[in-house]
């Protein structure tokens, strides 16, 4: 195949994804203002790390009062439960064993959860109406043809930095995302995909809460959707390294370096 067919090829990309984004746009969308999250039945109990905590030992002073409670984490460190190295007066997260109530099945660091979180996010392929013609054409490509159009795919592919900014009064900030959009954008055929844009987080029953705001459909009256949650498992809280496990990926995070706990 010459080269010309090469460049018609990528105009048919950029012509099958106008196409594409023609046919999803649709009822405007405005936001809306939604309730702050209220956990329900979270057997967690909240607390400050106190003196004598150590690799086998957490002592904790419960926010509801009284005094300091030692619990044994011996078993919640072999299976992986322990999410940060707790500091005298971290604000701490614990679940204690119903069956034995001097164990601990997990504590999670929330002192070490607050920060800027950060990861680099690759582009994804656009959008395309008629995929199946994409694809027909790019195997009559020969091996020469399929490596400058993978050159020029490579060119698109620049990571841009995603994340979020975990606060002490439990709201979120987005940091980064999508670089903002121009009108040569639908001329590419690679696209960043969009940001989760969560308003706050909260521990509950061990995994962590992402809550994010409702939209309204503004020729819809009165279609207002609920307080949505995304919840993920805590996989690896460390210093400078947070991995999340969501309902569909795991995600990895680094702590910016000039992100301290601030609020």
């Amino acid at each position: 195949m010459s080269r010309r067919c090469l460049w018609v090829l990528l105009a048919l990309l950029a012509i099958c994804m106008a196409c594409g984004q023609r046919q999803e746009k649709g009822a405007d969308e405005v936001k809306v203002q939604t309730k702050d999250y209220l956990a329900k039945n979270d057997s967690m109990i909240y607390g400050l790390a106190c003196p004598g905590c150590n690799d086998s030992v957490l002592v904790l002073l419960p926010d509801s009062g009284g005094d300091p409670v030692s619990y044994n984490i011996l078993n919640a460190r072999r299976n992986h439960k322990i999410f940060g190295r707790p500091a005298i007066g971290d604000k701490m997260a614990v679940l204690v064993d119903p069956e034995h109530p001097g164990e601990l099945l997990t504590a999670v660091n929330l002192e070490q959860l607050m920060g800027t979180w950060v990861y680099m996010q690759m582009p994804v392929m656009r959008h395309v109406a008629d995929s199946a013609r994409r694809d027909s054409v790019l195997k009559t490509l020969t091996d020469e043809e399929r490596q400058r159009f993978d050159s020029i795919m490579r060119s698109y592919r620049v990571p841009v930095e995603y994340g979020y900014n975990l606060k002490r009064d439990f709201t979120v900030s987005v940091v980064g995302g999508p670089p903002r959009k121009t009108s040569l954008d639908a001329q590419t055929p690679m696209e960043y995909p969009p940001i989760m844009r969560y308003k706050e987080w909260h521990v509950y029953n061990g995994r962590l809460v992402f809550s994010y705001g409702g939209m309204k459909i503004s020729n819809m009256e009165g279609a207002n959707t609920e307080l949505s949650h995304d919840t993920a498992t805590l996989l690896i809280l460390r210093r400078d390294t947070l991995v999340l496990q969501f309902a569909d990926k795991v995600q990895g995070f680094k702590l910016k370096p000039d992100s301290l706990q601030e609020e």
